[in-house]
């Protein structure tokens, strides 16, 4: 069984082009609402983000200006990360969860009378 492990970054566009003066450019560019991540993953279905952040790029130079978190999520619909890299590692540890509870089910709890009956006793009948 071969298991895939991996970690990239993506940089997602999350609203309209904003025109502002850029310092590094020294000029009016337009800037882009971006949203940055960074997300590690495991067999490529099971992820999770760290690093995220919302940040204003000059389309030019890419010098920019980190925006708030909290504003940015309120005025999206929805947080544009998809959902096997938000939510990948939980899923991966309910699974586990749910296999390792059904094993001990079927081990201790369905062939738990096989087992006993089997075995002789010892001792004065």
């Amino acid at each position: 069984m071969m298991f895939m492990i991996g970690q990239g970054e993506r940089i997602v566009a999350v609203g309209p082009l904003e025109q502002h003066h850029c310092p590094g450019c020294d000029a009016v560019r337009d800037f882009e609402p971006q949203l940055t991540y960074k997300f590690g993953r495991f067999d490529l279905l099971f992820g999770f983000v760290y690093g995220k952040r919302y940040q204003l790029a000059c389309q030019e130079c890419n010098h920019g200006w980190r925006l708030d978190t909290a504003t940015m999520e309120r005025s999206l619909d929805k947080v544009p990360i998809p959902f096997h890299l938000r939510f990948g590692f939980l899923v991966l540890i309910g699974l586990v969860a749910a296999l390792g509870t059904a094993a001990y089910y079927v081990r201790h709890r369905l062939h738990g009378d096989v087992y006993h009956s089997a075995v002789p006793r010892s001792g004065p009948a």
